[in-house]
């Protein structure tokens, strides 16, 4: 299988986004409780973060969106994470960001594949959160992506114990320094200085 890994830049690839969150998030059993809370329209999901991110996606062969994630970031709203409880004294807020919405069509969820996915969805997230100067980025995580995500050199912290974030379930709020990031994969480091000339 062979993808392509991208930033969104039009109107139209970013409501196939959200009609792509859509089908994961009232498939899967996890979200039920999003999903009986949440009055979607014409079958999409998005929220009011999304005009505030950067959102990438990757393509299968046909150009169909297989995964999706997000960057949120210099929102003027509580991001997501702060909606649980945990101090948030040690973020300088123009330097936070928070990476959401990471979801993989159950058909790429096997261990090589969602490596290949993430491993590029990490450059592209480096690269903007060092143009964007974000040093840290929250996540509210489930234990399994957490452990997941450190299989892929992405090392979330948990800041607090774990809590029910609204109707989307229980989740650790964690937090994922952008020079830790680079450090555990310096590859990124090289990306992002290639692309900076």
């Amino acid at each position: 299988m062979n993808f392509t890994f991208l930033e969104v830049d039009n109107n139209s690839l970013l409501e196939k986004v959200f009609a792509f969150r859509y089908k994961v998030i009232t498939e899967a059993e996890i979200f039920q409780g999003y999903v009986r809370d949440t009055e979607f329209t014409d079958n999409k999901e998005s929220d009011k973060y999304d005009p505030f991110s950067i959102h990438f996606v990757a393509l299968n062969d046909n150009g169909e969106i297989c995964a999706t994630v997000r960057l949120i970031h210099h929102c003027p709203y509580k991001y997501p994470t702060e909606n649980m409880t945990f101090n948030t004294d040690n973020f300088q807020r123009d330097k936070l960001g928070e990476i959401s919405r990471i979801f993989i069509h159950p058909q790429y969820r096997d261990l090589k594949t969602t490596k290949e996915i993430i491993g590029n969805f990490k450059k592209l997230l480096y690269i903007k959160l060092m143009d964007f100067g974000v040093e840290y980025s929250y996540g509210a995580l489930m234990p399994n992506l957490i452990r997941l995500l450190k299989i892929f050199k992405m090392h979330y912290y948990e800041l607090s114990e774990m809590q029910m974030l609204g109707s989307m379930g229980l989740r650790y709020p964690c937090i994922l320094y952008t020079k830790k990031f680079g450090e555990d994969n310096p590859e990124l480091i090289e990306a992002w200085k290639k692309k900076n000339g």
